[in-house]
Order: C-alpha cells, then sequence, then structure tokens
C-alpha cells in the first residue's frame, strides 16, 4: 500500500513539473530513441507498394456510424492512413467506441499501419462530439478569460476524453489571430484580435492536448485571422510580406513550435508577396521556405480541406495533392468518399508512377510518409513495438494523463466549465451593470434558443416566442426589451420590428459572432457569450440576471460604428 501511494505521489509530482516547466513530452525521448523510431518508421515505408504509399498519404471520411460497406470498400481501395469524423458519425460513448476500434481492426486486417482517427472539436460553434465529452466554450471565450491556466485544462480534457473514444487526433487550436471583425469563417474560433492573447492562450490549449493523449494540430498556417473570404467558398488573398507576417501572423505558430507543437494543418490563402501563384497549402515557399526552413518545423504538415473551394475550384486543373507534396504538405485531408477520394488517389499513384516526388536525392512521398509513421508510434497507435524505452516512454506518458485527469474529475470538471464560461462573459465597447431579477420584470423577454428559455424559466421569467411578440409590439411601440441573438439577420429582423426610438431600452444576449454591425443608439447594451454551449448559455443568464459584478467589455477589435 506504501509504494503504491508514493509512487502515485511522484507521478503527481512529476506532471505537475512538466506543466509549470513546459515539458515536453518528445524531451522524454532522447535522442537515441528518436533515432530508433524514425528507422522503425523508415522500415515500415520501405515495405509499402506504390499502391499503399498513395492511399497513406490520404485522411478521408466516411458516412455512417458504423463500419458500413461504404467504408470498409473506402479502407481496401483508398489504403488510408487516417479517417476524419464528423457529426453524422458521432453518436453515443459506445457507438464512438465501436466505430473507432472497428475502423482500427479492418485497417489492421488489411495489413496497413493504425489510423490517425481525427475530428474537430475546438469548443463553442465547432463541436463534432456532442454529449460523450465536455462541451466547452470556444477560443474567444476561453481567450477573454486571459487564464492560460484555463486554456491548458480545456486542452487536456478534451484530447483525453477523445483519446478515450479513440480518437486520436484534434484539429485544434486555431492559432489564427481574428484581428478582421469582417472575417467571416474564423470569428470566435479563434483565441482574440491580438497576438498576446492567441499566443498565450493558444499554445497552453495546445500544450495541455499534447499531454491528454491525442494529437493537437494548431492551424490555419500562416493565419486565417485577417481574410474577409472564407476559404470554403472562394480563395482569400492577404497583401502581406514575410517581414509582416513575422511581427503579427506568425508569432503564436513559432511560439507553439518552440515549445514542441507536432502538427501543422496549412490555410489555403494566397499571399501574392511571398507566392504569387499558390496558396499555402500549394506552395513551397510557405510549407518548406517559412514552416519548414524558418520556424524549423519537423512535424507533420496537414493540408486542410482539399474539397474547399479555394483548392478544388481555382486549381482544378492541376495535381493539387502532388503539388501539395512537393510543397511540403505530408498528409492530403479529405472529408468525403467516393468518387473525389479515388481521384486524388489516382492523382498521387500517377505522380508516384511518374517519379515526381523524387526531387534530387530525396523521395518527398517516402519523408511525408516516414513523418507520418514516426509521429503514430510516438503517440502510441503501433501495439507491435516492442522497444524497451519507446515502450516505456508511452507507459509513462499515459499514466501521467491518467492521473492528471482522475485529479480533475475529483476537481470537479463540470465545475471548471461553468466558472471558465462565465468569466468569459463580455459586454459591447462599455461596461454593464447586471440587472436584478426585480428589475427584469420590468423588461420584454424575446428569447428564441431552447437552452436560453429554459435557464429563464429556472429563473421564473417568462419568455415571448417572436410569433407572440409582432403581435405585442403592433401596440406597444416603446419599451425595455431582452432579445437573444446570434448572426447579423437577427437584428436586421429585431431593429424592423422595433424600428426603435432613443425611448426603447434594449438588450441583445449574444452567443454567436460578437462583430456584428449593431445600431447606433445610446440605449443598446451587448452581452456576450460567444458560445452557444449549454454552459456558456447558462452563464450569460446568471451574469446579466443573478450577480452584481459589472460585466467588462470584450478586449476585441470591433467594426467601427
Amino acid at each position: 500500500m506504501f509504494k503504491k501511494t508514493s509512487f502515485s505521489i511522484f507521478l503527481m509530482f512529476l506532471f505537475a513539473l512538466c506543466f509549470t516547466c513546459k515539458l515536453r513530452p518528445n524531451e522524454i525521448l532522447t535522442k537515441q530513441t528518436q533515432e530508433k523510431i524514425h528507422a522503425i518508421a523508415s522500415s515500415i515505408v520501405s515495405k509499402m507498394s506504390d499502391e499503399q504509399k498513395a492511399g497513406q498519404v490520404i485522411h478521408l471520411a466516411i458516412p455512417s456510424k458504423e463500419l458500413d460497406e461504404v467504408a470498409v470498400s473506402e479502407l481496401k481501395k483508398i489504403m488510408p492512413g487516417g479517417i476524419i469524423l464528423f457529426g453524422v458519425n458521432l453518436g453515443t460513448k459506445s457507438e464512438i467506441k465501436k466505430l473507432t476500434s472497428s475502423l482500427q481492426m479492418e485497417i489492421k486486417n488489411l495489413g496497413l499501419p493504425p489510423l490517425f482517427i481525427s475530428t474537430d472539436q475546438e469548443g463553442g460553434r465547432v463541436i463534432r462530439v456532442q454529449k460523450s465529452v465536455t462541451e466547452f466554450p470556444g477560443a474567444m471565450a476561453i481567450g477573454q478569460t486571459k487564464n492560460e491556466v484555463y486554456a491548458e485544462k480545456v486542452g487536456f480534457i478534451t484530447s483525453y476524453e477523445l483519446n478515450a473514444l479513440g480518437i486520436n487526433l484534434l484539429f485544434a487550436p486555431c492559432l489564427d489571430i481574428n484581428n478582421n471583425p469582417e472575417n467571416p469563417v474564423i470569428n470566435t474560433r479563434s483565441f482574440g484580435s491580438d497576438v498576446e492573447t492567441v499566443t498565450q492562450m493558444g499554445v497552453a490549449y495546445e500544450i495541455g492536448a499534447r499531454k491528454g493523449g491525442a494529437l493537437p494540430v494548431i492551424k490555419h498556417f500562416p493565419g486565417h485571422g485577417d481574410t474577409n473570404v472564407d476559404s470554403h467558398l472562394g480563395l482569400p488573398v492577404i497583401q502581406k510580406d514575410l517581414q509582416e507576417l513575422e511581427k503579427f501572423e506568425l508569432v503564436p505558430f513559432q511560439k507553439a513550435i518552440e515549445l514542441g507543437a507536432r502538427a501543422v494543418m496549412s490555410a489555403h490563402i494566397v499571399y501574392p508577396k511571398i507566392d504569387p501563384l499558390y496558396p499555402a497549402t500549394l506552395s513551397s515557399n510557405v510549407l518548406n521556405g517559412i514552416l519548414r526552413n524558418k520556424l524549423k518545423f519537423s512535424g507533420l504538415i496537414f493540408t486542410d480541406a482539399m474539397e474547399m473551394d479555394a483548392i478544388s475550384k481555382n486549381y482544378k486543373k492541376e495535381k493539387r495533392a502532388t503539388l501539395a507534396i512537393l510543397a511540403g504538405a505530408d498528409v492530403i485531408l479529405l472529408t468525403s468518399y467516393g468518387k473525389n477520394t479515388k481521384e486524388y488517389y489516382d492523382m498521387i499513384l500517377e505522380s508516384i508512377q511518374n517519379k515526381e516526388f523524387i526531387v534530387g536525392e530525396k523521395n518527398l512521398l517516402d519523408e511525408a510518409l516516414i513523418r507520418q509513421i514516426s509521429l503514430k508510434i510516438e503517440q502510441g497507435l503501433f501495439e507491435d513495438i516492442e522497444d524497451e524505452k519507446i515502450v516505456s516512454y508511452l507507459k509513462e506518458r499515459n499514466q501521467l494523463a491518467k492521473v492528471r485527469y482522475e485529479e480533475l474529475e475529483k476537481e470537479g470538471i463540470k465545475e471548471l466549465n461553468q466558472k471558465i464560461s462565465k468569466e468569459a462573459i463580455r459586454s459591447w465597447k462599455k461596461e454593464f451593470k447586471p440587472i436584478s431579477l426585480e428589475e427584469a420584470k420590468e423588461y420584454t423577454f424575446v428569447i428564441t434558443n431552447k437552452k436560453l428559455k429554459k435557464e429563464f424559466s429556472l429563473l421564473g421569467i417568462k419568455t415571448l416566442s417572436e410569433k407572440k411578440f409582432q403581435k405585442l409590439i403592433k401596440r406597444k411601440k416603446t419599451g425595455k426589451f431582452i432579445f437573444d441573438i446570434h448572426e447579423q439577420k437577427d437584428i436586421k429582423k429585431i431593429y424592423k420590428w422595433l424600428k426603435p426610438s432613443s425611448k426603447s431600452k434594449i438588450i441583445l444576449l449574444n452567443y454567436g459572432s460578437p462583430f456584428l454591425d449593431y445600431p447606433k443608439i445610446e440605449n443598446l447594451s451587448v452581452i456576450f457569450s460567444f458560445s452557444p454551449t449549454k454552459a456558456s448559455l447558462r452563464a450569460l443568464v446568471e451574469r446579466v440576471f443573478l450577480e452584481e459584478e459589472m460585466i467588462l467589455p470584450a478586449n476585441l477589435n470591433f467594426k467601427s460604428n
């Protein structure tokens, strides 16, 4: 008993030390062990056929919550190195575990390396896994707290809980600095509008996530925060040179890499002053020149989804997959299956057979595969690795993570989530004094969000539907009103109904994008949660109606209006 207790105390001490010093897991690995991993990976890749190599650099999607005929067909036909899961694939905890284990078993039976199984679980408005893991608020909410301990804990818990489900790769955190309020795609997915916040909070999140078990991927390199075009729908262009990027966009990425980040996702953005022809995903100037050579990144580079219009429409006549690998990417990420995956597979296989990946004395495709396999070994995905030092490292890392998670459970993960969500609540431009429940009786509440309605019901506050409100407003043109909003059309609708004069007092409870066009009226207040999760909506209600402490203005670059 004494020995077991002493060992547990030692592990807790060691883990606390690792977090305090921001010790990287790969620092535990000696140079000799890292070389051993590289040698094992090289041996595995050397035994692959051209057909297998063509598939291994592809990660793709599947259609359902089960290993159905389509999924089995994709695994056999494409032989991918990874699977990305979306909401359509993710059911209950047992269903997710069954799916991930079935995928790994099927790929093993095919004689292929274990899969990276990934998902986007950023928190806030980007949550793929529902209910089976803790639904934390998104990056911008966490960023407003300015508490990097929160960021580290959220990263760790999210990663640990995903890994327990068999999801071993996490496409988060976003290290994009959302300094452009017109940005339609990053928005609340960013930790903030300034370099310091994003660097501090994003790096802390990545370190925590790396220790949790699922591999975090920092994105979208070299920075997607200063765009006003959604790369899902168009091709963003940023007119900045390298010196400008070094002072702003690259800062959080550089810091994360210095502290051991192992995986990066590229952005589908053109930087004409760096590469006038290609977006970052297809640009050797960006991926090899800046990321590999300048920032000394030696880990795994993922493309963003290649089906996005920025790539699929603008470069459809080119060998997109080949260009990406030649530029420095290691993984071609596809969010589809069927015809599209076959097109990319054929594209890569043809380039292998034409020896297009051989540049000088290097085989760039083999190098990409070795990096991927090496990282899978580091992550403990291979069951048959017998090297004593590698096995010992993995065992120790897993035990440290287990002890850490158990401690956080004792402290209260649900309580932590609520605390973070509450401390994130901010106001628009000026301080806001909370309203007492007695004062709330003077207001008309028009609430559409079901979770918010429930929170108000628990407080005994009656809310109106939009239909009932429209009947009321025909008789009552001015007054005190509280609405919930999350996008621009909500504001337009509200002000179309009210046509407000200075006599109306209006409070908007915003759980979506904070970067909206708000009317220029004196008596308007906006309160932000930056997140639509249950904990965030509850925090929004509690901060506005149950507490006395002033709500501080958000630290963000808002539209000038």
